[in-house]
Parts: structure tokens; C-alpha cells; sequence
């Protein structure tokens, strides 16, 4: 990094660094709430799946009863 850069930086203060510990606060908690719907998302999509997979051994039985 050349000099002129290091003069050109403004040097933060407590309050910037507690802004910005703040800024990844929120950023932690959205995430996290993403996560939560993802999570509940999949295992919703997991019941639905077996719920299907489930009805497709029924009719496949039904097929097969046939023949």
C-alpha cells in the first residue's frame, strides 16, 4: 500500500466500529430469519415428498394388481 493511500484513510472511530458491528448485527439476524423459513421450507417439502411417494406405491400396487 503506498503512502499517499494511508493518508488518504480515515481513521474510524469507536462509534464507526460499533455502526458497523450494528450493520452485521442486522445482517446476522436477516439472515438467520431466511434460514429459519429455508429450514422449515424443507422439511415441508420433505413431508411432501414422502406424502407423494407414499401415494405412488399405492397406485404402482394398483397398476400391478391389474396386470
Amino acid at each position: 500500500m503506498s503512502e499517499t493511500t494511508l493518508t488518504k484513510t480515515k481513521r474510524k472511530t469507536a462509534a464507526d466500529y460499533e455502526a458497523i458491528a450494528d450493520q452485521l448485527l442486522a445482517d446476522m439476524r436477516r439472515l438467520d430469519e431466511l434460514m429459519q423459513k429455508d429450514r422449515a421450507e424443507i422439511e415441508y417439502l420433505k413431508a411432501e415428498t414422502a406424502r407423494l411417494e407414499a401415494e405412488n406405491r399405492v397406485v404402482l400396487s394398483r397398476l400391478k394388481a391389474m396386470w
